[in-house]
């Protein structure tokens, strides 16, 4: 049985930590790796899915300030998922499903109208936000310069330095020349839900 419940910081973060990791690491983002649960600047909403004791859902969702608007669109108060993963062998079961659904409870009493999702190339989890209802509203690159590869990006004038990895970001319209260029870059993209608050 699976129980959607608040976050508590002193009984769950090793087991949200170990959640997180392991959710990533058959993803474009398995290098987004943390050792303790980031903390967020503007009210948060933070839900696990437990399952025999052990965390095995996540998510994580941080709303619009009253000074600090942190959605990419404006108008409305939002909220971005900063974190949404379940555990692979408890995958398409249901259980982000479950997450979200108590989240939009928890949204409406806040006031939010609308949610937003940064995701990496991985056609499973934007399978599941289409099907959910969410729509793809913007992209960009994200690319990483490896090795050989960072000589075109970085003149450096240390001598003996050398530079052998480099993250960017590209937002300009040949990302044909970027894919090309470059042998690890992956669509970063928006996608957003609009509902009744």
């Amino acid at each position: 049985m699976v129980t959607i419940r608040k976050y508590n910081p002193r009984e769950d973060e090793q087991s949200w930590v170990r959640c997180r990791v392991l959710s990533l690491l058959d993803t474009p983002c398995y290098d987004q790796v943390l050792r303790h649960k980031q903390s967020y600047q503007n009210p948060s909403i933070e839900l696990v899915a437990v399952s025999q004791g052990t965390v095995i859902g996540i998510l994580d969702l941080e709303l619009d300030g009253d000074k600090k608007v942190i959605c990419y669109r404006t108008g409305t108060k939002g909220a971005i998922i900063r974190n949404l993963m379940v555990l692979p062998e408890f995958r398409q079961k249901g259980v982000a499903a479950h997450l979200m659904e108590y989240a939009f409870s928890l949204l409406r009493e806040e006031g939010v109208s609308h949610l937003e999702i940064w995701v990496r190339e991985d056609d499973g989890i934007k399978s599941w936000l289409l099907k959910n209802q969410f729509m793809k509203t913007y992209s960009y690159l994200h690319f990483y310069a490896e090795d050989e590869e960072c000589k075109a990006l970085v003149n450096h004038p240390i001598l003996d330095c050398f530079v052998k990895g480099v993250y960017g970001e590209y937002t300009g319209r040949c990302p044909d020349e970027i894919r090309q260029r470059f042998g690890r870059v992956y669509e970063s993209a928006l996608y957003e839900r609009h509902f009744d608050p």
